[in-house]
């Protein structure tokens, strides 16, 4: 089983603490948000983490090494990380990749405690994202579901006029991808979409196009009342120590 984090991107919401210092390595409560993630990967038998990295990229290396707890760390570049999005991140990540059985895929902007990671493997699907039922301070993308599934992946610059966020479950950014629906849907459909917009989508974009024209089945973890939180500012980064004190 490997992991694949997207830590390319360049934090701007949350400036001016990354100015000098990389998203991923600010801290909650002491913790940097990448370490926890190689935390909870390492604790759940996760051989091999793959950091895609660009902006401070050689600052998220010498931070990191080539390691974290036994478990092996690599890193992927994204050299046009400045006018590209998670979907190219992701394809850096993936276009080379000896595809393994479970392949997890994290944005590296979220914090969370182990019990989400375990479960999620747990839950007997081997394609799947996790998500969260609306409440009033989740924002961002939501996908809809019927009968556990996934049917729409609606990222927030996208909403129709008419778009009703109540009924919806806002994603976690935490996925996982066994080796079929990597080959068959997955990589193909990032390929297609690199290709038409230079990588200029968020990685949204090419899952709504997956299951909402591909035919790929995604099923949905619901995360209950375990912690997390995805911190883009310096607000979320409040709450998220709230949450996490």
């Amino acid at each position: 089983m490997k992991a694949i984090i997207l830590v390319a991107g360049m934090g701007t919401r949350l400036k001016p603490l990354t100015d000098n210092t990389h998203k991923c390595l600010t801290e909650v409560n002491g913790k940097a948000i990448l370490s926890n993630a190689l935390e909870k990967l390492q604790s759940i038998g996760v051989s091999e983490s793959i950091l895609v990295v660009g902006y401070l990229g050689d600052q998220i290396k010498g931070s990191m090494g080539d390691s974290f707890n036994g478990m092996k760390l690599s890193y992927v570049e994204n050299p046009i990380y400045d006018r590209t999005n998670t979907s190219y991140s992701l394809w850096v990540a993936m276009k080379d990749l000896e595809i393994p059985d479970t392949l997890l895929v994290i944005e590296g902007d979220v914090f969370f405690e182990g019990r989400i990671l375990q479960e999620f493997l747990d839950d007997g699907f081997s394609t799947s994202t996790v998500v969260q039922k609306y409440n009033p301070n989740l924002d961002g993308s939501f996908v809809e579901l019927s009968s556990g599934m996934v049917v729409d992946w609606i990222h927030k610059k996208v909403r129709a006029a008419d778009f009703t966020i109540e009924d919806k479950f806002k994603t976690v950014n935490i996925h996982k991808f066994d080796r079929n629906f990597v080959g068959e849907i997955l990589l193909p459909t990032l390929k297609e979409h690199v290709d038409s917009n230079e990588g200029r989508e968020p990685m949204e974009y090419v899952m709504q196009d997956i299951v909402t024209k591909k035919g790929g089945k995604i099923h949905a973890f619901e995360v209950g009342t375990h912690k997390w939180f995805e911190i883009d500012d310096v607000n979320e980064l409040k709450i998220a120590e709230e949450i996490f004190k």
